[in-house]
């Protein structure tokens, strides 16, 4: 049997698909719906959550989105469900205004796209009515923007154009309320803020600015500054900084400077370096960096200056005396940070983002969405949800079916040419299973939470490698290049759409060209020359590498260059030519060979 070691792994590599395909955890079983949209008006608003399993209504065991809604029109005065094994007791008054959106679970590790299984679309209306076409294909590029940063894959954008103005419609495979109220609605408009104290002696005092002093007088709650009078909330222009001037307590005026907007944020630290998670009493800290421009850097060092210290009893730290930095998210305090005294004056153009939350996963996510937002920069216009609804997918169920329908009609017609060609069921049944290995394959490769399983393929095929060389096999560098590169591959994941669909048939239809080829080379041969198999072998494999190294060479600039569709196209296509070239082809030729011989 280690004869055929290339068979072996071929075998191997197709188990681990089959594997990582269907061997999905179902933690809450395998019926019920899970939990796509929770609007944040719904009664069931905190209580059920984006990707949570409701498996039972009112006491009702349910399966699918038709039995979930047929339960909910059952529903009195009071709701009941047990979600993700948690029962919840709610009083709603109206079920058909429910506000949440529900999908069928999904039987397999295969990630499908809205084509196919369906998702979540969303209407997005600009609360400014009057926006231009320009502004909304400018929002639309920032939204995609964060998107992309964020990770959220198999998202779409596009503008309609109603009676009441422009709107944007987001369809996307089941993307919770989080998503839209604090990532794709949220404006984000940034600012840094500095409280900065005055003392008063004798109903007097100094606001200092870098080396500049400015004599502040108080009567009552009202200041005189540079001749003008201002009431608390007054905002005011000095040196080109913007301040506020917030309260007077009993020997001290507070103002609030403006030190940094997003226009200042010129990078936003990702690396490990310079962002990062510790674990604090309670919850969790995250940190990132960002490095903001000349100017920001320089109001800063202004409004700093003059400062008084003084000593954390509890730390040991110095800090600057009553003043804080806070930082703005669309008018929201994200986070406020007390300025260590050495910083005092200083023009410091790489400050520190940190904030805390009580559990890691969701410490992660804001510091992602902090950071995606500061990356992206702000929305020229705010957004507000108009609409959520479920997209169903008849239309990619449809292309679907027939898509399969058609390979197999075509399997059905490729078996019919060989038959005939070479009249032998034996030549063209290896074939066909070659061609489904290589479908199965590529779905195996694509599919989600399979690192485990791919880990094992690896183990294995580098087992029968080890084997293989002790046993003093022959070298084929090829397979050998396959079985360790292919499980790799599968580590990662990607979206099983229409594109997709599209490369896998594009890429077994070229599979299917090079198989012919081997067939033809080493069964039917030259007549004009006495052969050996191998060189017959050689000879095929040579045509293959040359068309298979051609596709991958058209394909790789729309892998690194397309978007969306094409993308997707191109990363199957890729894979599909290497899966055949590396693991189905040597396989295959090895079968051809035992026929041949």
């Amino acid at each position: 049997m280690l004869k055929y070691w290339r068979l072996l792994i071929l075998i191997i590599t197709v188990l681990g698909a089959i594997f990582a395909i269907g061997l999905k955890a179902y933690p809450y079983g395998r019926n019920g719906v899970e939990v796509v949209y929770v609007s944040g008006e719904s009664p069931l608003n905190g209580v059920l959550e984006q990707g949570m399993i409701v498996t039972k209504v009112n006491g009702i065991e349910i399966s699918n989105v038709d039995e979930w809604r047929a339960a909910l029109m059952d529903t009195a005065d009071n709701l009941q469900i047990r979600a993700n094994n948690k029962n919840y007791e709610i009083s709603v008054s109206n079920v058909t205004e429910l506000g949440v959106e529900v999908m069928d679970i999904e039987k397999t590790n295969l990630d499908f796209g809205l084509d196919l299984r369906g998702g979540t679309r969303i209407i997005l209306s600009p609360t400014d009515k009057n926006v231009s076409a320009d502004m909304i294909e400018q929002v639309m590029a920032t939204l995609q923007t964060r998107a992309n940063l964020y990770g959220l894959r198999e998202i779409k954008f596009s503008s309609i154009r109603g009676n009441e103005g422009y709107f944007i419609q987001v369809e996307a495979a089941g993307v919770g309320r989080s998503i839209v109220d604090d990532l794709l609605s949220s404006q984000g408009k940034f600012e840094a803020k500095i409280t900065k104290p005055v003392e008063l002696e004798g109903g007097s005092g100094q606001l200092q600015l870098g080396t500049d002093k400015y004599p502040v007088s108080v009567s009552g709650q009202t200041i005189t500054l540079e001749g003008s009078t201002y009431e608390p909330n007054s905002t005011f222009e000095l040196e080109g900084i913007d301040l506020k001037y917030i309260n007077k307590t009993d020997n001290t005026l507070m103002f609030l400077a403006d030190v940094l907007s997003g226009d200042d944020v010129e990078i936003v630290f990702t690396d490990p370096q310079h962002s990062g998670l510790m674990p604090i009493q309670g919850g969790y800290n995250f940190y990132f960096s960002i490095q903001v421009s000349v100017d920001g850097a320089q109001r800063f060092a202004e409004v700093t200056s003059g400062a008084e210290k003084f000593l954390d009893i509890n730390s040991g730290d110095e800090y600057l005396k009553d003043m804080q930095i806070l930082l703005f998210l669309d008018g929201k305090v994200v986070s406020s940070l007390r300025i260590s005294a050495d910083l005092e004056g200083k023009a410091i153009q790489t400050p520190q983002i940190t904030g805390s939350r009580p559990e890691k996963e969701s410490a992660v996510e804001e510091k992602l969405r902090l950071q995606t937002i500061l990356r992206s920069g702000a929305l020229p216009t705010t957004l507000e949800t108009a609409s959520v609804d479920v997209v169903s997918p008849t239309l990619g169920a449809g292309f679907f079916t027939s898509a399969i329908n058609a390979a197999l009609l075509a399997a059905a017609a490729v078996m019919l040419v060989i038959i005939i060609r070479y009249r032998s069921i034996k030549v063209a049944l290896p074939l066909a299973l070659i061609g489904l290995c290589e479908i199965v394959i590529i779905l195996g490769l694509a599919a989600t939470n399979d690192v485990g399983i791919w880990s094992v393929v690896l183990v294995a095929n580098l087992g029968v490698l080890l084997v293989s060389l002790m046993k003093k096999q022959e070298i084929d560098i090829y397979a050998w290049v396959g079985a360790v590169l292919i499980p790799m591959l599968g580590m990662m994941s990607w979206t099983i759409d229409l594109a997709v669909i599209g490369g896998i048939i594009a890429a077994i239809g070229t599979g299917m060209d090079q198989l012919i080829i081997i067939t033809d080379e080493t069964i039917s041969g030259k007549k004009e020359r006495a052969y050996t198999m191998k060189e017959k072998i050689k000879r095929a494999f040579f045509i293959i590498f040359g068309a298979a190294s051609t596709t991958i060479a058209a394909m790789l600039p729309l892998m690194f260059l397309g978007i969306g569709l094409i993308r997707g196209f191109a990363i199957t296509t890729i894979v599909g030519v290497l899966v055949g070239i590396l693991v189905t082809r040597p396989a295959f030729a090895k079968i051809v060979e035992r026929m041949g011989s």
